[in-house]
């Protein structure tokens, strides 16, 4: 078993997502939402996991794999949780992989959906990859833009 850190406190951006025509829209209790996306201008075609907390939830959810090919944008998830992470692999054989220092678990092949636990430890079948963390600094759109 791979060790991890699991410590999910306020995250500091280590790259700045882009906000696109902020509009606050209510999830879960009122809260406003983020809308998460990405887009693949790396010109290789790239998969994609993201780790956050769904709205009127509090514990923070595993999900990959999101296929995106080169040129286009995906929307994947909405949450009211300013804090989610990313992390990325190109599905060409190159070995390019788009990451921070925020270490958590996922599964290949996938996709996959989990719950994050507070152990130190991924499951059986699972693997550690490096997210980047970002901090939305308010509600709207966000966007991750993989570069080559």
């Amino acid at each position: 078993m791979k060790s991890i850190h699991l410590f999910l406190a306020a995250a500091v951006a280590l790259s700045a997502p882009v906000a696109a025509d902020a509009q606050t829209k209510p999830g879960a209790g009122g809260r406003p939402t983020i809308d998460l996306k990405v887009c693949n201008r790396s010109g290789r075609n790239a998969t994609v996991a993201v780790s956050y907390v769904q709205p009127g939830e509090s514990q923070f959810i595993n999900r990959g794999w999101y296929d995106v090919a080169d040129g286009a944008c995906r929307d994947l998830v909405t949450t009211d949780n300013a804090n989610f992470y990313f992390y990325a692999d190109a599905t060409d054989g190159s070995g390019r992989y788009w990451k921070g220092n925020h270490t958590l678990c996922v599964e290949y092949p996938g996709p996959y959906t989990f719950y994050s636990t507070s152990g130190t430890e991924c499951a059986y079948g699972q693997d550690t990859r490096d997210f980047t963390a970002f901090h939305a600094e308010e509600p709207g759109s966000w966007t991750w833009t993989l570069d080559p």
